[in-house]
């Protein structure tokens, strides 16, 4: 995702310089994980991560790509609620994607602030997402929130699912960088509809992995 200071581009660069002065170690310790680039690259390397960050954004990753350690099988919500994919081989996240793609959108939170209809009201109108956009963010983010009440999906799943989505909107919002402005004119990208991606799971053979968010 797009985020200014992420590491992404210099992973293989931070590692080269641990390898050329010979630091020993199996635990890794991110300070600032922000969208958990720099945790994921050293848990692919079978690192003990440990990460923490001021942002609940970062703090949703570091459960879903960091905490969580193992592939999910959405058991109950799968036998609760019944899902039809169109892959014969498609993965319990998969389906579970593949349904949230297919609801119907509502006007919530995101519709309401972050769209031109929805701050019509507005001197300027706020363009960050179209109004399809915002609605589809809004359905999906209250879909997951309601499972979680209803206690269909564990604190993994849910964790995951809205990692989704938080990698998933970047690739359609109207801004350059960050979301402290939007771009007066439509990038190509955000008038294209809103499809949810699912997250790839980083597992290794650490049995006991740390998140924490700095209070």
């Amino acid at each position: 995702m797009r985020f200014i200071g992420n590491k992404e581009n210099l992973l293989d660069k931070i590692y080269q310089i641990l390898q050329s002065r010979n630091i020993q170690g199996n635990s890794f310790f991110d300070f600032f994980a922000g969208t958990t680039s720099v945790s994921r690259y050293f848990k692919k390397l079978d690192y003990q991560i440990f990460s923490s960050d001021l942002l609940y954004f970062s703090y949703v990753l570091q459960q879903a790509y960091i905490v969580n350690n193992q592939e999910l099988n959405f058991e109950k919500l799968l036998n609760k609620v019944k899902f039809q994919s169109i892959s014969l081989f498609a993965t319990p996240l998969q389906i579970v994607i593949e349904y949230l793609n297919k609801i119907e959108p509502i006007e919530g939170f995101i519709y309401y602030n972050y769209t031109p209809k929805g701050t019509a009201e507005l001197e300027i109108p706020r363009m960050y997402y179209t109004n399809e956009n915002g609605k589809i963010i809004d359905a999906i983010r209250q879909q997951i929130e309601t499972w979680k009440t209803e206690q269909l999906i564990n604190q993994n799943e849910y964790f995951v699912l809205l990692a989704c989505l938080i990698e998933t909107v970047p690739f359609y919002a109207n801004i350059s960088g960050v979301y402290a402005a939007f771009q007066k004119n439509w990038d190509p990208r955000a008038v294209k509809k809103l499809t949810l991606r699912p997250i790839e799971f980083v597992i290794n053979k650490k049995k006991i992995i740390h998140s924490t968010k700095i209070q």
